[in-house]
């Protein structure tokens, strides 16, 4: 059941890639940009990070990250500040801009940057959907504070805890459900919609409901978002993994069973390949296999 589950799932990545924008060739350049690095060849890097953008219509504020450290290393100021403009308006944070190079915090390009960021996050708060980003920072206080009790949680929210279900953990279907309500209505809370905070912050509520069995229909709505863009491969990972494991018993993407032998080590790679992630050899595999340290 759980072969078939993937192979239509497979499936259904291709068929969307061949009827809408495809992120894939974009996935796979963004991987190749960040072996090409860490194999010496900077230059190459960032000439294939700038294919890579080129291929679509948005690119995520962690790619302009990527490449805006890279374009300072490399001393072109020139695109460092076009890459790092970009990493604001899109995650519509001015921490992106950090960097240790004094060379470049004492050139025009960054000083440019510094002055322009008030204009920058203006036009990124008029870019996303503020009453959605309101919804997600309402689902994760309740996931984190309520559900779970992290006090270290900060949120603007209280609530009358006389009026909460006895067992707190009943909440998790309820968020999740109107999670899954807007995303049927405005879209996933994609980095574009909302902002990179929000995304991140919905993680929690994706990834504590979609590794659960009964929540497999939901698979091939969401693995969809990867193909398009919305959704990165790197943030589906641990909950497909995990799903994995609870109905299948074994690993797919990962050697944390220990399994670190060749016929394994081929299946993981293909698994991780077909999902746009990186492959079996951007890690160094410890322990068997049950450590897992990303070299790229």
């Amino acid at each position: 059941m759980i072969l078939k589950s993937t192979f239509c799932l497979l499936l259904i990545l291709n068929i969307t890639s061949a009827s809408s924008q495809s992120y894939e060739r974009y996935y796979k350049l963004c991987n190749m940009a960040d072996s090409l690095e860490y194999a010496g060849f900077p230059e190459r890097s960032l000439d294939t990070f700038k294919a890579a953008f080129s291929t679509v219509n948005y690119v995520h504020s962690e790619k302009y990250v990527d490449a805006y450290h890279l374009a300072i290393k490399l001393n072109a100021f020139r695109d460092a500040h076009y890459f790092g403009k970009m990493a604001v308006l899109h995650s519509g944070k001015s921490s992106v801009l950090a960097t240790k190079s004094k060379s470049f915090r004492k050139s025009d390009a960054y000083q440019s940057l510094k002055d322009s960021l008030p204009d920058f996050l203006a036009v990124f708060e008029k870019r996303i959907h503020p009453d959605y980003v309101h919804l997600i920072d309402s689902l994760v206080y309740i996931d984190q504070y309520i559900i779970r009790g992290n006090r270290g949680y900060k949120g603007k929210f209280s609530m009358d805890e006389t009026k909460l279900p006895q067992n707190r953990f009943d909440l998790d279907r309820s968020n999740w459900e109107l999670l899954l309500r807007w995303i049927d209505s405005v879209g996933f809370p994609s980095e574009q919609l909302v902002g990179a905070k929000a995304y991140d912050d919905a993680w929690a509520i994706l990834h504590h409901n979609l590794r659960l069995p009964e929540n497999q229909k939901h698979h091939a709505q969401l693995l969809a978002f990867v193909i398009s863009g919305n959704y990165m491969p790197d943030d589906m990972f641990f909950w497909y993994e995990q799903f994995q494991l609870n109905v299948n018993g074994t690993t797919y993407f990962t050697t944390w069973d220990g399994d670190s032998s060749a016929e394994n080590l081929k299946r993981i790679d293909a698994n991780r390949r077909a999902f746009y992630l990186k492959g079996i050899d951007s890690f160094i595999l410890k322990k068997d296999g049950r450590s897992m340290t990303a070299k790229w």
